[in-house]
């Protein structure tokens, strides 16, 4: 139950953050155009910067998607198997998921190590390129955080209850 209160508010912060992220980037992408039609200026850090700010909603959106289930599926097949056996393979299904997440994460860390060490820029916000970056291995690991909190919860509806006949 503390997994599932935690999983819900993590998921709450992910939804807010990309929310702000979001209206940010709308903001950004209305003052370059701004800036180049009324003002006749150029705001060439508005191009990285909105870039940047929907690589981040995206990727925390993907964590989001888990949480919610809205990431996409093939139910035709599972349609076709007996209940038991369906709670089975989608518990199978969502393990194998949550190990990929799980490779991404371990990649993403390696490679972020190498932007840190390597100290390689953005090219007009002379951001370092880890602190872009960072946003890949903390949504694998909340996309993980999500299925561990699916996958106990799975295993506790399929196994017989106290009292209850296997």
């Amino acid at each position: 139950m503390m997994l599932k209160k935690i999983d819900d508010a993590v998921n709450k912060f992910e939804g807010t953050v990309s929310v702000v992220l979001f209206l940010i980037m709308v903001l950004v992408v209305c003052w370059s155009v701004i800036c180049r039609r009324v003002l006749k200026i150029t705001f060439l850090q508005g191009e990285e910067l909105a870039r940047y700010l929907m690589i981040y909603v995206v990727y925390l959106g993907t964590s989001v998607g888990v949480k919610n289930k809205s990431h996409i599926g093939v139910e035709v097949f599972m349609d076709l198997l007996p209940e038991k056996a369906r709670k089975y393979v989608k518990i199978a299904t969502e393990t194998l998921c949550m190990l990929i997440f799980l490779l991404l994460f371990v990649l993403a860390i390696q490679y972020m190590m190498h932007l840190v060490k390597t100290m390689q820029m953005t090219t007009t916000t002379q951001l370092p390129m880890f602190c872009i970056f960072v946003c890949v291995p903390v949504s694998m690991f909340l996309g993980i955080l999500h299925y561990i909190a699916e996958i106990s919860d799975m295993i506790r509806n399929v196994l017989p209850q106290k009292g209850e006949e296997v």
